[in-house]
């Protein structure tokens, strides 16, 4: 079956999905995966008709209504200046997503 009708993300979809979801644009995903931005912004296009959603924050609460993104909370408390590492989200699979 098509993916495209299916509604399923592809590889690619759901690791372009969790670095938008870290908040990186598109130049950085671009960066990150050494690919060009615009294949970057053609993903995005994709992965938001197939979410149905209306732009980058309503992509984001649509895959974690939709399971596809999970936020993960750390057991211990953050260290001073390290707020950010309160949660991570985490595609379904539990990765992070970090730039290798």
């Amino acid at each position: 079956m098509d993916q495209h009708r299916s509604g399923q993300l592809s590889p690619r979809e759901l690791e372009i999905l969790l670095l938008v979801a870290h908040g990186m644009s598109d130049s950085e995903v671009s960066v990150a995966l050494s690919i060009s931005p615009r294949t970057v912004g053609a993903h995005l296009t994709n992965i938001r008709e197939k979410l149905c959603a209306r732009n980058r924050t309503h992509l984001v609460e649509r895959a974690l209504r939709a399971g596809l993104l999970a936020i993960r909370t750390h057991a211990s408390p953050p260290q001073s200046g390290d707020i950010d590492r309160t949660f991570d989200l985490t595609d379904a699979a539990g990765n992070v997503g970090e730039i290798r």
